[in-house]
């Protein structure tokens, strides 16, 4: 007897070993090599483990049923000839994917969409089917791989508790992450915005929206930010080079709120010669025209007069209670001798920035979203050098015409910082400054009769760890002066 447990011990070790090869040589395939891939995929989604059942001790299986009540994974089988394998090796943010008795788990998201083809999508809502160490295996003709009883069982189990919910016209695409957000808060037309966009996509039930894709959320996009309740952030980016289903929302709200901020009297309080150019009455007729007004506006100075320096500044405060609204913020207008169109390029363009600002060390487009000749909208990454420092800049850019059109209405350019993913995979620089552009709002109007001159409304809210309070706005007002007479210089 004693020899016959010694050879059942053995055999039981050597079968975990094989098994655990098996598993290790599956893991390894399928990130390197996809033509050894099973003809088949099981992809779990919301799940926060995929272990194989088979690679779980006794204890474990226990203890994943006591937990497969709290939480619900979809299970869905894809054929391997409708996925594409060749870019399995290059998604990095893939949740969780089983082939066969292998598992691959990282942080990510799936999308679904419909499709013409056949293919199964299995959402369990039993207790037995619950567990997020279970999965569902079938082959590309829909037979399922009979490779032990104990299988079987577990496959029938599973099958049994989503028959009901098996749908024919659905087919899973392996997405990366969104990797940059934004904040929303604090932009009054958020919420009619996301409610219209909610219309893309409709065919979601609402406990299948995901956070900050499908709805804004105050959780945390990225370790590296603080829990606000009071925030409200948005992914601009779908992972793959393309809008999140929100991005448009939060960038028409963006857009609405800069232009309401800058046509709000109450808002602001003139400084420096302002008060005086105001009290000529000369400017009377060009400044806080609606931007309904769809046509060019008139100017006080005519070309070459010495009027036409002019620069107006003013500063004011956010009335919201939100991120940053304890920062001043300022708001300069002024003749500029360049054509809206122009200045609008002049502006959008990335390549061109050390023309205007001598500061700059440069800007780069890390991701263009839209570009064409009446909207534009990326991400940049600016950097200025300031007294041995690197003040670096990571924020969406979006310019797009005025009601009326370029010609008659001229063109808005908003700003505002963003999170980037990417930050978290580079080591800290303390020769870097990271500051944040909370609004930036650039208008463009056209004038009367002159066709190579504009009106620059410019709005800057800046958050800064390089500019003390008491210096914030006193800095703020100069660099708007210096800003409009740089931008002049060009002309």
């Amino acid at each position: 007897m004693g020899f016959i447990k010694k050879v059942s011990i053995a055999f039981f070790c050597n079968s975990w070993m094989c098994l655990l090869a098996a598993n290790i040589f599956l893991h390894f395939s399928y990130r390197t090599s996809p033509k050894l891939l099973k003809s088949y995929y099981v992809i779990k989604m919301k799940s926060s483990r995929s272990v194989s059942s088979k690679s779980m001790t006794r204890q474990q299986k226990k203890k994943s049923s006591r937990k497969s009540n709290k939480s619900k994974s979809s299970l869905l089988v894809v054929p391997s000839d409708e996925f594409n394998t060749d870019t399995i090796g290059s998604i990095s943010n893939v949740r969780s994917v089983s082939i066969g008795h292998g598992s691959f788990s990282r942080a990510g998201v799936l999308s679904v969409t419909k499709s013409s083809r056949s293919l199964l999508v299995a959402v369990p809502d039993t207790p037995d089917s619950n567990s997020t160490e279970e999965s569902i295996e079938s082959s590309s003709n829909g037979e399922g791989d009979n490779d032990s009883s104990n299988e079987n069982q577990q496959h029938n189990r599973i099958q049994e508790g989503a028959t009901s919910n098996l749908s024919p016209i659905k087919e899973v695409l392996a997405s990366h992450m969104p990797r940059i957000f934004i904040r929303t808060a604090d932009l009054p037309r958020m919420k009619e915005a996301t409610d219209r966009s909610r219309q893309s996509f409709s065919d979601l039930a609402d406990e299948e929206l995901v956070d900050h894709i499908h709805k804004p959320s105050s959780n945390p996009p990225l370790p590296s930010l603080e829990h606000d309740t009071n925030e409200s952030w948005v992914a601009l980016d779908d992972g793959n080079g393309a809008k999140a289903p929100l991005a448009s929302a939060a960038i028409e709200s963006l857009v609405n709120a800069g232009l309401s901020a800058s046509m709000n009297k109450k808002m602001w309080t003139p400084n420096g010669s302002t008060p005086k150019l105001l009290k000529t009455g000369d400017w009377d007729k060009t400044i806080f025209l609606p931007y309904e007004w769809e046509r060019p506006v008139p100017v006080p100075h005519a070309k070459g007069s010495k009027g036409e320096k002019d620069v107006l500044v003013w500063s004011g405060t956010w009335s919201h209670k939100y991120y940053g609204h304890d920062l001043p913020a300022i708001r300069c207008e002024a003749i500029v001798n360049m054509s809206p169109k122009d200045l609008a390029d002049l502006l959008v363009d990335s390549t061109r920035v050390k023309e205007y600002n001598k500061m700059s060390a440069g800007r780069d487009d890390i991701l263009v979203l839209h570009d064409d000749e009446k909207c534009v909208t990326k991400v940049c990454i600016g950097r200025s050098k300031v007294i041995g420092k690197t003040l670096m800049l990571k924020s969406l850019l979006h310019m797009e015409e005025l009601p009326g059109g370029g010609e008659q209405g001229g063109y808005v350019i908003v700003s505002r910082a963003v999170a980037y993913a990417g930050d978290s995979e580079v080591a800290e620089d303390p020769k870097i400054i990271h500051s944040e552009m909370l609004m930036g709002l650039n208008v463009i109007r056209p004038v009367e009769g002159e066709k190579d001159r504009c009106v620059l409304i410019n709005v800057n809210h800046l958050r800064s760890p390089m500019i003390p309070m008491m210096l914030a706005k006193r800095l703020g007002l100069s660099s708007a002066v210096n800003f409009i007479n740089d931008i002049r210089a060009l002309c």
